[in-house]
């Protein structure tokens, strides 16, 4: 019965109450954080645009989205207003164009101009060279690697159309620091000739890779393991969720083993597509079935914050999560508020865990529970009730 109430039932699939109640909590967080005064146009415009000055459009996205419950009754009405005259795209969509129109001009401009930026196409790997930096390299240059791949993954397809009208195009997912095959084999080399390799990271892209075949998985995988890798050479996860994350990717794939798999594979001369054909066989016979499965459970709750709000929304929430519960929850909020969890994130920290509210989880064996509980409460009452019935005649002769 307890765990109808705790963070463990926080499924695959959230229920409506859950939702409901969350969105709730989510919408009287931002009263309260921007009361007292604080819920004036100005002051809404003016976070929006700090937000695009740092090129957070998640959390830019999110002050939008929570207008009617930052600015002024007023005001909510009007864009409440304007939204429903909205004829085209979701109710997320309509509200952010009507809350552009009570942006000032120039904020306004700045955000069109953001996400109607064509994208640029460039490759979020280095191109093989003769010799690769090293991993405290590659961590010395992070920010800028992290800063080049969040301008890619915030910008619309390169065809969106620009318009006079307020836009609609939301921030392009196409995210990844995974890299190729080749550079699989590249890394796995070093660690097996005992070069300093993070070999965490390495193993991560490695279970990216094993997936291939799958589309539908591989997006799931590559998405989440890409955030963890920026949030990670970012130095944006809490102490606390790395020791996790190092602890899920052991058990779903052992490092010992999968070092000794990888000597053997990388012994001998062969072309570039057997190298990689052997490698990949390697990671793969190391992996523990188990191990996976739990680590697939992780990875997928990362994969749906990073959709429902975007990759650097997702690295945002995370960087304020200690255990895996809070991953879920963060979940919870960003299902039930989407990029308004992101702006509440940066504005209370770890503090917006607590406004995912699970709701009561009923089940069969929680109906069953209550309904033995029930039977208990009446057979005490008719215990009660028979003994003072007795004792009643008793207390008369005693008179």
């Amino acid at each position: 019965m307890v765990n109808a109430y705790t963070a463990e039932s926080v499924g695959d699939a959230p229920d409506a109450q859950a939702l409901k109640e969350t969105r709730q909590e989510i919408d009287q967080a931002f009263e309260t954080v921007f009361s007292s005064g604080d819920g004036t146009r100005q002051v809404w415009a003016d976070h929006i645009a700090s937000e695009l000055d740092v090129r957070d459009f998640s959390a830019a996205r999110g002050y939008l989205l929570a207008a009617p419950v930052m600015l002024d009754r007023e005001d909510s009405r009007a864009i409440l207003a304007a939204a429903a005259a909205e004829e085209s795209g979701d109710n997320d969509q309509r509200l952010t164009n009507a809350a552009l129109l009570f942006l000032p001009n120039d904020v306004r401009a700045s955000y069109q101009r953001a996400i109607e930026r064509p994208q640029v196409l460039t490759s979020t790997d280095p191109a093989p060279t003769s010799e690769e930096p090293s991993d405290s390299d590659a961590d010395a240059e992070a920010d800028s690697d992290i800063a080049s791949n969040e301008s890619v993954a915030e910008s619309p397809p390169a065809d969106a159309a620009p318009s006079d009208t307020p836009a609609t195009t939301e921030p392009s997912q196409s995210f990844t620091l995974i890299g190729d095959n080749s550079d699989l084999v590249r890394r796995s080399q070093r660690w097996a000739n005992g070069e300093p390799v993070n070999t965490t990271q390495l193993r991560l892209i490695a279970i990216s890779q094993l997936q291939q075949d799958d589309p539908a998985v591989e997006d799931t995988y590559r998405s989440a393991i890409s955030v963890l890798r920026g949030a990670s050479r970012a130095r944006r996860l809490t102490p606390q969720y790395t020791d996790y994350i190092i602890q899920r990717v052991d058990l779903a794939m052992p490092e010992a083993q999968t070092l000794a798999s990888l000597r053997r594979a990388l012994v001998g001369v062969a072309p570039n597509a057997e190298r990689e054909r052997r490698v990949l066989a390697a990671y793969q016979s190391a992996i523990d079935a188990d191990g996976m499965a739990r680590l697939e459970r992780d990875l997928f709750f990362i994969a749906r914050i990073a959709k429902l709000t975007s990759p650097t929304g997702a690295m945002t929430m995370l960087e304020v999560a200690e255990t895996p519960e809070d991953v879920k929850k963060m979940r919870l909020v960003a299902e039930a508020g989407g990029d308004r969890g992101v702006a509440l994130t940066k504005q209370i920290g770890r503090s917006v865990t607590s406004l995912a509210q699970i709701g009561v989880q009923w089940s069969t064996s929680l109906i069953l529970q209550l309904l033995a509980l029930l039977a208990i409460v009446i057979a005490l009452c008719w215990s009660t009730y028979s003994a003072l019935g007795r004792m009643t005649p008793q207390d008369r002769y005693h008179r």
